[in-house]
């Protein structure tokens, strides 16, 4: 019954059988997940404990480990152990009373000798007091020392003891009783720094008043005898070390306060010694003097000699102040001097000073005497010139910078005065002779002089070429123009000649300006001869010819009547031409549009048709053509085609303007993933199917 009951159940209930699998799948799911959870924790856990391990202690808790290690060590250790390792103590150099601590007395026994007031940190050559305890007052005692002394060596435990350090490093005093155990005796340590040594004292300062002064010093007092060296600023000492024996020599090296202080080495047992810093004040140096030698106290006026100017301490440049002469250098030391003055004259040298200098001068003076000037020359004369030659000449001797003027016939000077460094130019100013003579004024220095005079004998000159500005050789038949005549030379008359093809005649109140009026007719030659006679002084100038050629005359400006420059592209509109000379043909030049007749005659209508689209430029341009008496000439005109206007029908039915299909491929993609999507979820909701067996 019951296997028929268990077979009855299982075939009657498949489906309770599903939903007992799948909740023991979704169980078996949670453990897994849980022991997931498990084990991360786990890790995360193991991972804080390692590095709480490894992580450093802190200042607070070594303290506290190390008093209870301290703590254990002394509970276990011996009392022996326990008292020599605090014997050794480091103590500051302020005298203490007690310097063993409380701990140290319990260790002991109370009635064991103990040496009291001890001091551990004193420097070398210091001295304090100790007593003695636990030994009674008439108890012999004895010491025993390291790097220190005791006064009285031995005596009573009633007596009080000096302790003087003798060196720095380790020292240690030892205190002995007669009895033999350890309680009889009582050893004290101590580590000493150095003593300071005498101070320094600096015999010999000063004297130090200017910059570069020298002076002598030495140096006593200190304790150790030591190498004596110094501090400076504004001064050397020499030699840079030595010893108390040493004299030592200053030199300031600036000009202001300068200062010094010296020490004095130590050794093991001393500190270095330092003197008190001294101090001064210098100021600027005298410069070595300056000399002029060979200087002439008599010389004459214009004379010339050499002087030697020297000395000095600093490497700036002598200035030279020279009254009544010029000072010319030649070399380093000799320089020329020139008297230019009559009467007094003299020389001040000065070579400046700088920052430790002052400057320093010398002068020198004379008197001289008024001299008679050199004899004058003239150099480059030419005795033979045309009228209008020019040439060039100099003036030689004299006194310098004297006045130069002339006295010339026939012919002039530029510039009319100077002096003898002044280039002139002599212009023969007529036919025949000529002469000149120079003139130099008197000076301060010298006297008046005057050259010999000097002859030559000129021809006619040539006249300058004729020139003619403005002249036209293509002019338009019938017209007018002016030119300008220049050139020549003199008095002669000029002339103006033409032949059949112009006419000239002078501008009214000009000398030099002529109208030319050219034929009346295309292609006629025309020509002017302009001469101009000579006369005493010039030879006739070259004539000159200008010829030329009548063009054609321009015709009267073209214009365009009826012209619209705003019309719809196919319009039309009629023009008509006026103006134009002569029997040139008419010629159209179109952009945009056409005309008919295309061809026609300056009275004809013609129409114009536009062709241009809307909004496109169109022109015209017309020509009439040039005949043997007249030039070409043209007009042009332009506009624009006019927009059509759009009706409301026509803006409602025209296409859309499409600029881009992006937005087809985003839609076309975003269908696809939803049909995706869509797949996905209709895969997942099947229902999975087991096969039995």
């Amino acid at each position: 019954m019951g296997q028929t009951g268990r077979y009855t159940h299982y075939i009657a209930a498949p489906p309770n059988r599903s939903a007992r699998r799948e909740r023991s799948v979704r169980y078996a799911r949670k453990r897994a997940k849980r022991r997931v959870y498990a084990l991360v924790a786990f890790i995360l856990f193991f991972g804080l404990a390692v590095i709480f391990a490894y992580k450093p202690a802190s200042a607070a808790t070594k303290t506290l480990i190390e008093s209870f290690r301290v703590a254990e060590e002394v509970e276990t250790a011996p009392a022996s152990e326990v008292v020599s390792e605090s014997v050794v103590q480091f103590q500051s150099n302020a005298d203490s009373p007690v310097s063993t601590s409380v701990s140290e007395f319990a260790l002991r026994d109370a009635n064991a000798l103990s040496i009291n007031s001890w001091q551990g940190a004193k420097n070398c050559g210091e001295s304090f007091t100790v007593t003695l305890n636990g030994v009674s007052e008439t108890e012999p005692i004895q010491f025993d020392t390291t790097n220190c002394t005791v006064f009285p060596l031995s005596g009573t435990g009633a007596d009080s003891y000096t302790v003087t350090v003798t060196g720095s490093g380790a020292y240690s005093l030892t205190a002995i009783s007669s009895g033999v155990s350890d309680l009889c005796r009582d050893t004290r340590t101590g580590v000493a720094g150095r003593a300071d040594q005498m101070p320094l004292s600096i015999s010999g300062w000063g004297n130090g008043d200017d910059y570069y002064d020298h002076f002598r010093i030495q140096v006593s007092g200190g304790s150790t005898n030591g190498a004596i060296s110094f501090v400076t600023d504004g001064c050397t000492v020499s030699p840079a070390v030595g010893t108390a024996d040493t004299v030592f020599e200053v030199t300031v090296t600036r000009v202001g306060s300068y200062e010094l202080t010296a020490m004095m080495d130590g050794n093991d047992n001393y500190n270095s010694a330092y003197s008190a810093r001294l101090s001064g004040c210098s100021s600027k140096s005298s410069q070595s003097p300056i000399h002029i030698d060979d200087w002439v106290a008599d010389a004459k006026s214009g004379e010339t000699f050499i002087a030697r100017i020297y000395g000095g301490t600093t490497s700036e440049a002598l200035t030279l102040n020279a009254i009544g002469c010029t000072v010319n250098k030649i070399s380093s030391e000799e320089y020329e001097v020139v008297v230019d003055s009559v009467g007094p004259y003299a020389l001040t040298a000065t070579r400046a000073g700088n920052y430790g200098y002052n400057s320093v001068s010398a002068s020198v003076s004379g008197v001289s005497e008024k001299t008679s000037a050199k004899s004058l020359t003239v150099s480059g004369w030419a005795e033979t010139k045309n009228c209008n030659d020019s040439f060039q000449i100099n003036i030689k001797g004299g006194a310098s910078g004297a006045q130069i003027s002339f006295a010339a016939s026939g012919c002039t000077v530029s510039p009319a005065t100077g002096t003898t460094d002044t280039k002139y130019t002599v212009t023969v100013t007529s036919a025949g002779g000529y002469s000149l003579s120079a003139i130099m004024a008197e000076t301060d220095t010298c006297e008046a002089g005057e050259t010999r005079t000097y002859h030559g004998q000129s021809g006619k000159g040539f006249q300058s070429q004729i020139q003619v500005e403005n002249w036209i050789d293509n002019a338009p038949a019938g017209s007018t123009f002016e030119i300008t005549v220049n050139g020549g030379s003199g008095t002669g008359t000029a002339t103006l000649t033409t032949d059949d093809g112009c006419a000239a005649r002078l501008k009214a109140g000009e000398s030099n300006v002529y109208i030319i009026a050219v034929y009346p007719l295309a292609g006629k030659e025309y020509s002017i001869n302009i001469a101009k006679a000579g006369d005493a002084t010039y030879e006739a100038a070259s004539p000159v010819t200008m010829a030329g050629m009548t063009s054609g005359a321009a015709q009267t400006a073209l214009a365009i009547k009826g012209w619209k420059d705003n019309v719809y592209s196919g319009d039309s509109f009629e023009i008509q031409l006026s103006g134009g000379n002569g029997s040139g043909d008419l010629e159209f030049a179109l952009s945009g549009c056409k005309i008919t007749p295309t061809t026609g005659t300056i009275d004809d209508s013609f129409t114009v048709t536009i062709t241009a689209l809307e909004g496109d430029p169109y022109s015209l341009t017309v020509t009439r053509a040039g005949d043997d008496n007249y030039t070409a000439a043209s007009v042009q005109q332009s506009g624009t085609a006019r927009f059509f206007e759009k009706s409301a029908v026509d803006t409602l039915l025209e296409p859309v303007q499409v600029g881009t299909y992006s937005w087809v491929y985003i839609c076309g993609g975003i269908v696809l993933l939803f049909g995706v999507v869509l797949l996905i979820m209709q895969i997942h909701n099947a229902p999975r199917r087991r096969r039995h067996r």
